[in-house]
């Protein structure tokens, strides 16, 4: 795991109803279960995302940036990257929950601590992007209190819009 000044894990969460959920540092030796689990689910498969290509990103270096593992109860459930600073706030670049952590209140429980993390750190904006065709993470987003900032054709991969969106001002959606 690379780090930044945004926070130092383990962080507690709190309960989800699979269990006790943290962040971890996450382990090079955890990236390419994880990138396999991850590019298995939409947007990932959809746009046929190399495990290989995520597990390395997992891994690398990066100035400003933190990643995690999320953990429920023990168990490696998903992944997030977070880049601060960038654009006056943090840019969640990855949130992935793999599926026995979804639908569970973890995500919404991610964007409280990203959130509140950021105001700790006295962000003016929080960003999150989300393949166009990603209904559903963009409804989480926007229910989050996220708008819709810019669409990026060909950021992730070729003939696919990313969808950048911000969240300002901060504070309960």
């Amino acid at each position: 795991m690379t780090s930044s000044q945004f926070s130092a894990p383990p962080i507690e969460l709190g309960r989800a109803a699979a269990g006790a959920v943290r962040l971890l540092p996450l382990r090079p030796s955890s990236c390419p279960s994880l990138a396999a689990g991850i590019v298995a689910m939409e947007p990932w498969s959809v746009m046929n995302y190399p495990a290989e290509t995520l597990a390395a990103f997992l891994a690398g270096p990066g100035g400003g940036v933190s990643r995690y593992v999320v953990s429920v109860n023990g168990d490696e459930a998903g992944a997030i990257s977070v880049r601060h600073p960038w654009l006056k706030g943090p840019y969640l670049e990855l949130l992935a929950l793999l599926p026995q952590a979804q639908d569970q209140g973890i995500g919404s429980s991610i964007m409280a601590w990203f959130e509140t993390a950021a105001l700790q750190h006295g962000a003016r904006n929080l960003w999150v992007c989300a393949s166009s065709f990603n209904a559903r993470g963009l409804r989480f987003y926007e229910r989050h209190g996220f708008t819709r900032a810019a669409t990026l054709p060909g950021l992730v991969a070729d003939g696919y819009d990313e969808i950048l969106l911000r969240k300002f001002p901060l504070g309960p959606a």
